[in-house]
């Protein structure tokens, strides 16, 4: 069976009569149960005896037009092309205008507010302000007079030196390649602060620093990450232990599965 697409396209022919009678039964099949194709047909067929009034004359004259039909017509299309040409060299025109007429103004008007602004500012002082004056600057010198000195503040007072870099040690291991630099500070409480510093360790190892005292007691700091700015920016990692300083006998950078990358003595 032909579908409606198909028939559709096979009317025109169908109602000139110029399809062969096997594809001519098919569509008159399909049309049988089709009631909008059998309308399309319809309009197609009064279409069919319009042109059957058409003369071979009238085919020849709308295949080759006379001359003078044909100048006619391109005399037409020349007129209609130069109007639009005109009508489009006038909005330019009108566009430009307006541009202009727009960046003036603004122009102007900038220029009318900076004179404006400018007014008060010439404006004279009036005689309350200029007697004032005087007296203003005589409070602001006396004020500054009564008012100690920054520099004398800080010759007075006592300058204070930070215990830790005084009682801090700093320590260094290399294993394999890779290295490590502790610094160790005491803490508050007892314990001990840390500053890590490690190089040749691959990028993506997570570190942890195992503390080791004389006595046997061991203590495992938070881990860190080493990723790709991690010596690109030099960076420390600080951590602290419980254990106090004085206790210290070693210092371990540990993987995550807790193999030694770095050991790290603590001379006494």
């Amino acid at each position: 069976m032909m579908t409606c697409e198909e028939v559709r396209l096979a009317l025109g022919a169908h109602a000139l009569g110029a399809l062969d009678p096997e594809e001519a039964l098919e569509v008159d099949q399909h049309l049988a149960t089709c009631d909008e194709c059998g309308a399309e047909l319809l309009d197609l067929e009064g279409v069919a005896s319009f042109l059957g009034k058409v003369s071979e004359r009238d085919v020849q004259l709308v295949a080759s037009p006379p001359r003078r039909v044909l100048d006619r017509l391109l005399n037409d299309r020349a007129r209609r092309t130069r109007r639009g040409r005109l009508l489009l060299v006038a909005a330019a025109s009108v566009a430009a205008l307006a541009i202009g007429g727009s960046v003036l103004t603004a122009v102007t008007g900038g220029v009318r507010q900076e004179q404006s602004a400018a007014a008060p500012a010439m404006a004279t002082p009036s005689p309350r302000t200029m007697a004032d004056a005087p007296q203003e600057g005589q409070q602001r010198a006396l004020s500054k007079e009564a008012e100690p000195s920054a520099s004398a503040f800080s010759t007075m007072a006592p300058r204070k030196e930070p215990s830790k870099a005084v009682q801090g040690r700093e320590f260094a291991g290399r294993n394999a390649g890779r290295s490590a630099t502790i610094s160790a500070y005491p803490g508050d409480g007892g314990g001990t602060e840390l500053t890590v510093r490690v190089g040749g360790v691959p990028v993506g190892t997570t570190c942890r620093l195992r503390v080791l005292a004389a006595d046997g007691r061991r203590d495992l700091t938070e881990s860190w990450v080493i990723d790709s700015g991690t010596y690109r920016d030099n960076t420390v990692f600080k951590r602290e232990t419980s254990l106090p300083m004085s206790a210290i006998a070693r210092f371990d950078v540990v993987d995550q599965a807790g193999r030694v990358l770095v050991r790290v003595p603590v001379g006494k």
